[in-house]
């Protein structure tokens, strides 16, 4: 506005436009302040951003460290399985080899045992058959010695009856035969 607009307006017009203009640098100042914090705001950013990226690092530093940890682990692991996989693998050869040994055993102890078992049966079989030959030999003896005193008995017998044959025959002459 030029100033000589100005000089003919009344004051109340002019106390108008002092508040208004009052009110509008207030409004600036507002504004400025605003304008200010958002820029403040936007260095702190901007420091952050590389404080941000300076943790980004520092934190790859500790998953490369992590990550680490977690390989050495994996391998340690890997070698315990290696090394208990192979005390396994000698544990099962040896219990193996022991048990071939003991299945050897056995067999040779069931081998010795069917041997002293056939053995004993033999020699049973054999005295079986010793005492069956000796008992038919005894059965013969006696049979002989039985027909012997069945013929002795009977040839005792048989003199006998010719003997009371002899003696009844005799015996017809008797006087009470006569008699009847």
């Amino acid at each position: 506005m030029p100033d000589r607009e100005l000089r003919h307006m009344r004051r109340t017009e002019l106390v108008e436009i002092i508040l208004a203009l009052k009110q509008s640098e207030d409004q600036l100042r507002a504004e400025n302040a605003a304008l200010s914090a958002q820029l403040q705001e936007r260095q702190i950013h901007i420091e952050n951003a590389g404080s941000i990226a300076q943790a980004a690092l520092e934190l790859n530093k500790v998953f490369e460290a992590a990550q680490a940890a977690a390989d050495e682990y994996v391998a340690s692991v890997r070698a315990a399985n290696k090394n208990t996989n192979a005390a396994a693998s000698a544990l099962r050869a040896q219990a193996e080899a022991e048990a071939q040994q003991i299945l050897a055993q056995a067999q040779t102890e069931a081998a010795n045992l069917k041997a002293r078992t056939q053995q004993q049966c033999d020699a049973e079989v054999d005295a079986a058959a010793r005492k069956r030959a000796q008992t038919e030999a005894d059965c013969k003896a006696m049979l002989a010695r039985t027909q012997q005193e069945i013929q002795q008995r009977w040839a005792a017998f048989d003199h006998r009856a010719s003997e009371l044959l002899d003696g009844y025959h005799s015996t017809e002459f008797l006087p009470e035969e006569r008699a009847k």
